[in-house]
């Protein structure tokens, strides 16, 4: 058996051709027992931010094991790979702040590596492709029970490039600077933020985002009246507007990258 039994692949390369076929053959040749996941592929192609809220999200819930992850080019710094709670799982990807969030979510990096060493890449007859031909082929090389450190130059976690997951703000006047991070395919707009954050702002506060102001309350999704909006929690610990009952969706100018201010309501 493998020393990491498990794989689990987030990528933008989506299944309309062969590229996924490709990667789970060549991680089926170099680590025949390993178990490949496939937890998304279609990931709007280079939205890396996206594809750090969707691993930051998911890290707490995967099967210890390896991480693969593509989206999103290398922007001129070597792919990496990152160990994560005392070796018991290793995120593969390029350096484009696609890990940095999902590291920081399981408590940070204990040792991270650049992929240099051309030795475990696979030859391309053209152009480098980076999913193909340096991260899945240095997965398949720790699944089969290699060397984190053989796979290249050896470097300072805290030199990964930050995630670009922003960050709620506190202004001046005591509201919340928040940002709408994610749609739901049920409609919600899931922010930037949990209840702690809002704890001293009350039960009813004042939503003001894209010249637009209302009033909601801070509920449970349960206790939401049909069609009415609400501020309310998520399964993933965060706040989301929504509507009581799925009857539609929130306004349209809360698409993801929105900024939405949250006051106490006086």
């Amino acid at each position: 058996m493998s020393e990491f039994a498990t794989i689990t692949c987030v990528t933008d390369l989506g299944t309309d051709d062969e590229t996924v076929g490709l990667l789970h053959s060549i991680l089926h040749e170099l680590s025949p027992s390993s178990r490949v996941i496939d937890l998304c592929h279609h990931i709007e192609p280079n939205d890396i931010r996206a594809g750090a809220l969707m691993l930051a999200r998911s890290v707490p819930y995967l099967s210890p094991g390896l991480v693969l992850a593509s989206v999103g080019e290398l922007s001129g710094r070597p792919a990496i790979a990152v160990s994560v709670g005392e070796g018991q799982s290793i995120l593969v990807g390029p350096d484009n702040g696609l890990l940095g969030a999902a590291v920081a979510v399981v408590g940070g990096a204990s040792q991270a590596v650049q992929l240099t060493n051309e030795d475990v890449h696979n030859a391309s007859p053209g152009v480098v492709h980076p999913a193909r031909d340096i991260i899945t082929p240095a997965i398949g090389h720790l699944a089969a029970g290699g060397s984190l450190l053989e796979l290249g130059q050896q470097i300072e976690p805290s030199l990964l490039l930050p995630s670009l997951i922003a960050m709620p703000r506190t202004e001046d006047d005591g509201s919340i600077s928040a940002e709408v991070i994610r749609r739901t395919r049920q409609g919600a707009a899931q922010l930037n933020i949990d209840r702690e954050t809002l704890s001293g702002l009350g039960e009813v506060i004042i939503l003001e985002f894209g010249g637009d102001q209302r009033v909601v309350r801070l509920q449970h999704p349960a206790d939401v009246n049909p069609g009415q909006l609400a501020l309310v929690d998520d399964e993933y610990g965060l706040l989301a507007i929504a509507t009581g009952q799925q009857e539609g969706i929130v306004p349209s100018e809360l698409l993801v990258g929105a900024e939405v201010t949250l006051r106490e309501a006086t």
